[in-house]
């Protein structure tokens, strides 16, 4: 069974004489929260820390404080480590969230820079996100994941995630920011679509797609060359005459399996003895901070979790979040039910179980 501990960041009542009260700050209980669980204990001196975070993207208002990252910063170093906090690329070539360079610019404009966050940002995959460690999973889905090299290379790893709903998948949590986090481009498409880019007879030869072809991939003669193709979808992006056929975009089951399978791949790499995941139940909206905006909470904020086990952090978090009374005015209140009926945050944490790398379930450590 799993360890959570958990905080709530609610005030209590109190007369308004009384309203000036520090260690009430969501900051200061989660570091109250960190060191009672003695769950960063296991970092030693000289140890290199990933602290993975999602920077959200150009117009996102909602995404995990940056005072939270500072926080677990100045906690890790206190214990003798050297932190940096990180990212990766985005699916894609087109757009800043793509590569290294507008995923950076993405980071400040949203609040997180090496000032900030007292340590420096590294995007963890590389300028372009194909900079990574082939870990062999054999999955229903993945033979192999691409794991961030950065990721690959730290000594341990901390996974502060803003949990919120997600629209393929459920919920974004612990798993997602790992098994979408902490991965490069080639793992990003596998999760997302079932098959390599072709061309198709729709082709009108402009060769936007040759050009544009990173490891050079599509010959002059318009074929895609499976081998060295990436899968980066920037020939998908870059095609006005919608001539590159990428097959399906996965929903349900199918990509919580995927997105759990590249979660393992992560974890065993890095060794799961070497993780701490920490889930913020704040400001829950129903979609992922990778859309550019962020949309009302559709519940009051919970509070925060954390635990040395990926699959009881979110699933902790999940039943905490079915309990919680709801907001009115979100996005799902168009669709009707949070659990959108194309997602499977179940899955997602029963596939977790299966392969090993947590359980479902879980005791609560209160920490006041």
């Amino acid at each position: 069974m799993g360890e959570v501990f958990f905080t709530d960041v609610r005030a209590p009542v109190t007369e308004p004489s009384e309203w000036y009260r520090p260690e009430l700050s969501a900051v200061s209980r989660f570091e109250k929260m960190i060191l009672s669980s003695g769950l960063f204990d296991s970092i030693e001196k000289g140890d290199k820390v990933a602290v993975k975070i999602h920077f959200g993207l150009s117009g996102t208002t909602r995404i995990l404080r940056p005072a939270f990252v500072r926080k677990a910063v100045q906690l890790i170093k206190k214990k003798g480590g050297r932190p940096f906090v990180t990212e990766t690329c985005g699916l894609g070539l087109l757009y800043d969230k793509s590569h290294a360079i507008g995923r950076l610019m993405i980071a400040e404009e949203n609040g997180f820079t090496q000032q900030t966050c007292q340590a420096p940002i590294i995007i963890a995959d590389g300028l372009l996100g194909f900079d990574f460690v082939e870990r062999k999973v054999s999955g229903r889905w993945m033979e192999k994941v691409h794991v961030a090299r950065a990721i690959a290379d730290a000594d341990k790893v901390v996974s502060l995630a803003h949990f919120k709903g997600h629209i393929r998948a459920g919920i974004g949590g612990a798993i997602k920011n790992t098994g979408v986090g902490c991965i490069a481009k080639p793992s990003k498409y596998s999760i997302h679509l079932s098959k390599p880019p072709e061309i198709t007879e729709n082709c009108t030869e402009c060769g936007k797609c040759v050009d544009i072809c990173p490891s050079r991939a599509i010959s002059s003669d318009f074929r895609v060359d499976k081998e060295r193709c990436l899968r980066c979808l920037g020939c998908y992006e870059v095609c006005k005459d919608n001539a590159i056929d990428v097959g399906k975009w996965i929903m349900g089951d199918e990509i919580a399996e995927r997105i759990v399978e590249c979660a393992k791949g992560v974890i065993d790499e890095v060794g799961r003895e070497n993780f701490v995941f920490v889930n913020f139940a704040i400001d829950i909206t129903p979609h992922c901070d990778c859309h550019p905006y962020s949309d009302q909470p559709v519940v009051p904020d919970i509070g925060i979790f954390a635990s040395g086990d990926i699959v009881s952090v979110d699933s902790a978090c999940y039943d905490a979040l079915k309990r919680a009374e709801g907001i009115k005015g979100s996005l799902v209140d168009e669709i009707g039910d949070f659990n959108f009926p194309w997602t499977s945050p179940e899955r997602q944490l029963e596939y977790g179980e299966e392969l090993g790398i947590g359980e479902r379930n879980y005791r609560i450590l209160e920490v006041e």
